[in-house]
C-alpha cells in the first residue's frame, strides 16, 4: 500500500533546514561585513500581488561598499529573515518592512507592516 506523505512533517523539516541556513548565512555575512568595516545594515523590502523583492540596502558607514555578490547575499538574507517572521506577506495587498542589523552588537530588528482592505457594513431593515 502506498504511504501518504506527512506534509506537515515535511513543512516543519523544511522550516528547520531554512532556519539552519539563516544561522549559517548570518555568521558568514557578519564576519565578512565586519572585516569591511560595516557597522550596520538596513534592508528595505516590499511585496504585493504575489511577488516581492528587496527595494534597497543601506550600508553604514556609507563609505563602506559591497560588491554585487555581497549585496545580493545581503538582500537574500534580509528577505529570508523577514519572510520567516511574516510568511506570505507578498500575497494580495501585501506588506513591507525594514530589517535593521547592528553588526557591532549582532542584533537584528524587523519592522513589518501588512496591508489589507477593510469594509464595514451597516444594514437597517424594517424601519
Amino acid at each position: 500500500m502506498k504511504q501518504t506523505p506527512d506534509f506537515y512533517a515535511q513543512m516543519l523539516e523544511s522550516q528547520r533546514r531554512a532556519a539552519e541556513q539563516r544561522v549559517i548565512a548570518r555568521a558568514a555575512l557578519l564576519t565578512e561585513l565586519r572585516a569591511l568595516g560595516v557597522t550596520g545594515l538596513k534592508v528595505q523590502y516590499e511585496g504585493y500581488g504575489d511577488s516581492g523583492n528587496v527595494e534597497d540596502v543601506i550600508v553604514t558607514p556609507d563609505t563602506a561598499t559591497l560588491t554585487d555578490e555581497q549585496r545580493r547575499r545581503v538582500e537574500d538574507f534580509g528577505w529570508d529573515f523577514a519572510y520567516a517572521l511574516s510568511p506570505g506577506f507578498e500575497n494580495n495587498e501585501g506588506g513591507y518592512g525594514e530589517l535593521t542589523w547592528s553588526l557591532e552588537a549582532d542584533k537584528i530588528d524587523v519592522s513589518h507592516s501588512n496591508r489589507y482592505i477593510a469594509s464595514e457594513t451597516t444594514e437597517h431593515e424594517g424601519l
